[in-house]
């Protein structure tokens, strides 16, 4: 992504994502719609809730100090987890009315369609977060097939819908394949958040639930010194070998074959 994407970006609106107001109201979600036109969101708040600007910020402390060692990639997870416990996402999504958005292309796959987020500050300058931020807006049919990552830790938190979320720890690699256990398969609904380190859930898969629905991610690269910034690879579960232990000999496969299998209905 270049600086003149950037340059040509606009604000964030429903229609961008394929919401319109009618829908959106009649899907429950009038707190987002009224907060990125602009109006009062009069919903009650509970006291704990932090400041979505705050909030933003927090986030970059923490991928700083994942990214110097003064935390781990499971501590970072585990703080992930509790501020997801304290944002408005109705605030949250306010504050994108404020931001530089990039609209990615339509993938060729069923993947969900991407952009990109850059808050700005008061000046109207970009803030130096130290993570990447981005919106997954999902079709009914759009899926996040099983993939394992390296050299980076992520966050999702849905702020629109419900998803499907399977995880798996990945336990190590073999020739043309993962090691894989499976930990957790859950409903995510607005408001919560699935995260993966190296370490645990490395490995996930979202498939929305009854609609169109929307994740808000937060991505931090290159936390493997002298690695690659990222590595992501699909994967078989479904088609993969059983062990005696548990653990499942997944095939890494492309995301072409992956986006044929693994599609809203699996």
């Amino acid at each position: 992504m270049t600086e003149t994407d950037w340059e040509n970006a606009a604000p964030a609106s429903l229609a961008m994502f394929g919401i319109d107001r009618r829908s959106a109201m009649a899907g429950g979600l009038a707190a987002l719609s009224f907060a990125l036109l602009g109006c009062e969101v009069s919903a009650a708040k509970p006291p704990r809730r932090m400041a979505a600007r705050d909030w933003i910020e927090r986030q970059g402390e923490l991928a700083r100090a994942l990214k110097g060692g003064q935390v781990s990639a499971l501590q970072w997870m585990a703080e992930a987890e509790r501020l997801a416990e304290e944002i408005d996402v109705a605030e949250l999504m306010a504050e994108l009315d404020r931001a530089q958005v990039v609209q990615q292309a339509l993938p060729t796959t069923n993947d969900p369609r991407k952009s990109a987020i850059r808050f700005l500050d008061a000046d109207g300058a970009p803030r130096k977060l130290g993570y990447g931020a981005a919106l997954f807006a999902f079709a009914p049919h759009n899926v996040i097939t099983p993939h394992g990552h390296r050299h980076m830790v992520s966050s999702h938190l849905v702020v629109e819908g419900a998803f499907r979320v399977r995880n798996f720890d990945r336990l190590g690699d073999e020739d043309g394949a993962m090691i894989v256990r499976p930990t957790r398969d859950y409903i995510a609904r607005t408001g919560q958040l699935s995260a993966m380190t190296p370490e645990r859930d490395n490995i996930h898969w979202f498939v929305p639930q009854g609609g169109p629905a929307m994740t808000f991610d937060v991505i931090i690269s290159g936390i493997d010194p002298g690695e690659a910034d990222y590595e992501i690879e699909a994967i078989d579960p479904l088609g993969g070998t059983m062990r005696p232990d548990g653990a499942i000999r997944a095939a890494k496969i492309d995301f072409e074959a992956a986006s044929d299998k693994y599609t809203a209905a699996v």
